[in-house]
């Protein structure tokens, strides 16, 4: 009766302590993959800040890039404010002599209408002379003809009549010549006189025109120097930028440096926690085994009964020819067309789709805390699983990456550390993820599955320990 309540209590310490293994081994795994989590943040902020140094550096280099260009740009501002003014002095020159030129042509044009008149006035007087002329011609044929009336006597009055005559002929022929050369120059004057007007009304265009000009320039010269004004602020609004930058950059430096320390220092402390969260696993697994009940032992004892069931039903198939040993041991996996994430077939496939699909099925639904069987050969490969996680892939790879897990290599450290195990069982604990943040602390029991005494792989318990939780 001692050694019986004894031994109730002993099983019952080891029960507290494999109990407390389990729940040590879960908090390592979920502390251990918080760490990860904020590990994979950093590692990804560190990307980041890279990539912002990356920025700020081309940042830096544009801005001294922009500082240069700004300056040229005041130089250049500088120099057309010059030759604006240069010009602008030159156009007022050429105006002031083009003006001068401009009224030298109106005087001109004056001269020329009083030449015109002149001319007309010379005109009248020719006609004067001529008139003058006709009447000396008359006169001479008078006195030529009382000469004659006169005879001798009037001989010497006759010689002076011809003389007049002749005086008459040639005043006319004198006025022809002159009225013919005046109207010659008064056609001259006109065409001239024409002339200037229209390059008077030219010159006072063209006035007209440097004028705008000069205006123009001036305009030009006020925008460069609002121009030159606005590019001083710009000036300035860079160095200020470049200062904020070089500011910025040194930060960034600064943090990135103590990101990536404090990133190692997280990648360390992730793989201690790994290396408690084994010892814990590896104790709990030893409880698991040394033959005391634990609250483990119901789990491990039906994951066994599903192996010997599930080794029966292949070596059934094998024995009755429904299926050969070769196709059983099928490792060649051949990539299924069209599927993301990719699944492989094997010759074993249609085989456990149809007699260890629904073994699966049943045990998954024998207890509300089991998650799931699966069936995984040495390589990690699952031929079938539960119809949950069987379904015809879609589309969207997040979805199939969750209901689609048959016909997938799934070798994880666990999972190796199982198929090199020859131990009747072993137990791990990990956390599961559920998305979107969530997690799960879940036990596996792994069972060696031989097939005619050859190692074919493992079959693998998952469940839900309420104690854990």
């Amino acid at each position: 009766m001692a050694s019986s309540a004894i031994d109730r209590a002993d099983g019952d310490a080891i029960n507290i302590v494999a109990r407390n293994c389990g729940s040590l081994a879960i908090e390592c795994s979920d502390v251990s993959g918080y760490v990860a989590g904020v590990s994979e943040r950093i590692s990804s902020n560190l990307k980041t800040l890279d990539t912002l140094e990356d920025v700020t550096s081309r940042l830096m280099e544009d801005q001294a890039r922009v500082s240069d260009s700004t300056d040229e740009a005041r130089l250049l501002a500088e120099q057309a404010r010059e030759k604006l003014g240069q010009g602008q002095a030159a156009i007022q020159d050429t105006i002031a002599i083009f003006s001068g030129l401009t009224d030298l042509v109106v005087q001109l044009g004056d001269r020329m209408s009083g030449f015109a008149d002149a001319m007309i006035q010379v005109q009248k007087v020719s006609s004067s002379i001529e008139g003058i002329a006709n009447k000396t011609n008359m006169l001479a044929l008078n006195a030529t003809i009382e000469a004659a009336r006169a005879g001798e006597a009037g001989r010497s009055f006759a010689v002076v009549a011809a003389e007049v005559k002749k005086l008459a002929h040639d005043t006319r022929s004198a006025t022809s010549e002159i009225a013919a050369t005046i109207a010659s120059l008064t056609r001259e004057a006109e065409a001239v006189t024409s002339e200037i007007k229209t390059g008077v009304e030219k010159s006072r265009i063209a006035k007209t025109g440097f004028a705008t000009i000069n205006d123009t320039a001036r305009d030009v010269a006020d925008i460069v120097a609002m121009v030159d004004r606005q590019t001083d602020g710009i000036a300035q609004s860079t160095a200020l930028i470049q200062h904020s930058v070089d500011s910025m950059k040194g930060g960034l430096s600064a943090f990135a440096a103590d990101a990536r320390e404090n990133g190692g220092q997280l990648h360390a402390a992730q793989e201690r926690l790994a290396k408690l969260e084994q010892l814990s696993g590896d104790m709990l697994d030893r409880l698991a085994g040394c033959g005391v009940r634990i609250d483990d032992t119901v789990f491990v004892e039906r994951a066994q009964a599903v192996t010997r069931e599930i080794t029966q039903v292949i070596e059934d198939g094998v024995a009755r020819g429904e299926i050969d040993a070769e196709a059983v041991f099928d490792f060649d996996y051949v990539p299924m067309p069209g599927t993301n994430p990719v699944q492989y077939e094997t010759r074993f496939c249609a085989f456990a789709d149809e007699h260890i699909r629904p073994i699966l099925d049943r045990i998954k639904n024998a207890d509300a805390r089991h998650i799931a069987g699966a069936l995984t050969d040495i390589n990690g490969y699952l031929p079938t699983h539960i119809s949950e996680r069987s379904q015809p892939q879609s589309p969207d790879p997040e979805w199939n990456a969750k209901y689609c897990r048959n016909r997938r290599n799934f070798m994880d450290d666990a999972t190796r550390r199982a198929v090199e195990s020859d131990k009747e069982a072993m137990l791990v604990t990990y956390r599961m993820d559920l998305g979107q943040g969530r997690y799960l602390p879940v036990k596996n029991v792994f069972v060696p599955l031989y097939v005619n005494g050859r190692r074919w792989g493992n079959f693998e318990l998952a469940y839900r320990d309420d104690a854990m939780d």
